[in-house]
């Protein structure tokens, strides 16, 4: 499939509202009146979520109550329990016979999509993929992928029979188009009554969803420090407002994990470019000279990855993993123990040929690495001090040649499942983000970086297990995050929710939690606003984005990284100059045009 950038989500689709044990009323207007006359209550609860029994009476408004899911109901009299007497039902039917609702199983509803409604910018190369509430199995018909014509379906690109071009693992479906799609098109997604169903065999009766594909051309833009010529302008000047690096369609931005001194980039050709620190052969060309301007990697297929300090880690479009620079705890991937002298200056593959090629499925940690497959399996490898790798082990931090417990290749964290969506590295930890909205996240505990309400070990030196450091996958509470981002040099870590939210915890010195304070949080504490749509870390601070394609920056500033024509700190978000800002790495910004 060709590169589509998702600008915009027209419509969402939404399941039939069934009404049984269980259900959640959510989204009703204020119109909506809650109360014995109207609902029985004896099992719920204001809110308006039943914890068990059923519903009786009627729901009585003047306005139009949300049933979750953007299902409606024009409500003036509609009988929840028996024969609606008055009342229509709109935007979609009830499932059942649309009189007697009672008993009906709990409904089989969507929770992501890819591309995602929430999100803008989308790559989609993958597939389509829509991730339920539930476990999903193949029902009957067909998948349709159309053309939209003002909103509605119109010309069928495919079909895909739902028991054999359709894929299902576990609560998720993915469609992957034979022909290419063209960015510049509105598509819609399509599924009839009976195409999925849950365990209990309750039909998904939803109608699709609508998206619309625009083509962008991304420009680079460098900030902040120009030591050893990483900003790639030439250069080893600092700069403290925004300066663009030569050239266009820089599309694929690579995670860092807050600290580095070199840069690569891949462009929407397929080519690879690198420049800046290269004393550990992490740029990729043969050689350990440093460059301060882009350098082109061999290769015409290149795509997302990460980098840290030393290594460079990327994906080609074949599902390939490669890597390059040194071999600190293995992390090369290679079934090669810890040495130096094993390092590599020219990309080397790991095995495997499955592994995701999209923006934010690698991270890197300091001597560690993680990466997610198609399947949505996670995996690790490397130096495995303070539990860094998620398998419940800890490794010994100087112990070397062969570093107890590090792993040379990748290796699944087991017990994960398959539905693992996003990952990154911080400082000796990392964090990643589930489809069902839930996040993790284990490693080293320094300054309560793992968001644990506990303040952590502030002595790196250990040899042993770690003060409330942690070794396998643990959940920070909550199920609607949606992006996650470390910072290796700070010890503390941001993640956005599904409602425009930012958090941050960890360290705070210079204010880098932008909470216009330096108080240490070892739990998630809310960054102000409520727009924002992604975060990346910096060395000591991060920058935010927001819906209208701001940015924004907070922390340290002494090499002028915040863009503010200053260098001085901010403990909280500033607006750096301009709009269309897309994405960060480092003291790297991407600009959409």
């Amino acid at each position: 499939m060709s590169e589509l950038r998702v600008d915009s989500v027209k419509s969402k689709g939404g399941g039939a509202p069934d009404l049984p044990k269980g259900v959640t009323i959510s989204g009703i207007t204020t119109a909506v009146t809650l109360g014995a006359t109207q609902i029985d209550v004896s099992n719920v609860n204001v809110s308006g979520v039943v914890t068990s029994g059923t519903l009786s009476g009627s729901l009585l408004s003047t306005g139009t109550p949300t049933l979750g899911l953007g299902v409606t109901i024009n409500s003036s009299g509609v009988a929840i329990s028996g024969v609606a007497t008055a009342g229509i039902v709109s935007a979609t039917t009830l499932y059942g016979d649309g009189t007697n609702l009672t008993g009906i199983a709990a409904s089989l509803a969507p929770l992501f999509y890819q591309p995602d409604p929430y999100d803008t910018g989308v790559l989609l190369d993958a597939g389509i993929g829509i991730t339920f509430n539930q476990q999903v199995k193949a029902g009957s018909g067909n998948v349709t992928l159309s053309i939209a014509n003002a909103g509605v379906a119109g010309t069928v690109v495919e079909n895909f029979g739902v028991g054999s071009s359709v894929s299902i693992s576990e609560n998720r479906i993915t469609i992957n188009p034979t022909a290419d799609m063209n960015a510049t098109q509105i598509y819609h997604i399509s599924y009839p009554s009976g195409a999925f169903t849950n365990n209990e065999g309750t039909d998904y009766v939803g109608t699709g969803y609508t998206f619309e594909g625009r083509a962008y051309s991304y420009q680079l833009w460098g900030v902040g420090s120009g030591y050893v010529g990483t900003l790639g302008v030439n250069s080893e000047v600092n700069y403290s407002s925004p300066v663009q690096v030569p050239g266009t369609n820089w599309e694929h931005i690579y995670d860092t994990c807050g600290r580095n001194d070199h840069s690569t980039f891949a462009k929407s050709d397929g080519t690879l470019w690198s420049w800046g620190y290269n004393a550990t052969g992490g740029l990729g060309h043969n050689d350990r000279t440093q460059r301060s301007s882009p350098t082109q990697v061999p290769g015409t297929t290149w795509r997302a990855g990460a980098i840290n300090e030393h290594n460079s880690l990327q994906t080609k479009s074949d599902g390939t993993l490669w890597i390059q620079g040194r071999n600190v705890g293995g992390v090369l991937g290679i079934n090669i123990n810890y040495s130096q002298r094993n390092s590599g200056s020219s990309p080397v593959q790991i095995p495997g040929t499955t592994w995701s090629t999209t923006r934010d499925k690698f991270a890197m940690s300091d001597s560690s690495a993680a990466a997610i497959k198609t399947d949505g399996t996670l995996w690790t490898w490397g130096d495995s001090g303070g539990g860094i790798l998620g398998l419940n082990q800890y490794g010994n931090y100087y112990s070397s040649p062969s570093r107890a417990n590090s792993r040379s290749s990748p290796t699944e964290i087991h017990g994960g499942g398959t539905t693992w969506n996003q990952v990154d590295g911080g400082y000796s930890s990392f964090a990643a983000v589930k489809t069902d909205g839930t996040l993790w996240i284990w490693g080293q505990s320094i300054s309560g970086q793992l968001g644990q309400n506990k303040a952590g070990s502030h002595n790196p030196q250990h040899t042993q297990s770690y003060l409330n450091s942690i070794s396998s996958p643990t959940q920070i509470p909550g199920t609607t995050w949606n992006q996650v981002s470390g910072s290796n040099g700070s010890y503390c870590w941001y993640a956005t929710k599904t409602d425009g939210t930012l958090w941050a915890w960890g360290n705070n010195q210079y204010g880098i939690l932008g909470q216009n304070n330096e108080t240490e949080y070892s739990s998630p504490v809310q960054v102000p606003g409520t727009t924002w749509s992604s975060v990346e870390s910096l060395n000591a601070g991060a920058r935010g984005f927001k819906t209208d394609g701001t940015l924004w920056g907070w922390g340290r500033n002494n090499n002028g990284d915040l863009g503010q024509n200053n260098t001085t700190s901010y403990s909280s978000p500033v607006q750096l100059p301009g709009t269309d800002w897309y994405a960060a790495m480092g003291q790297m910004l991407q600009k959409r045009v």
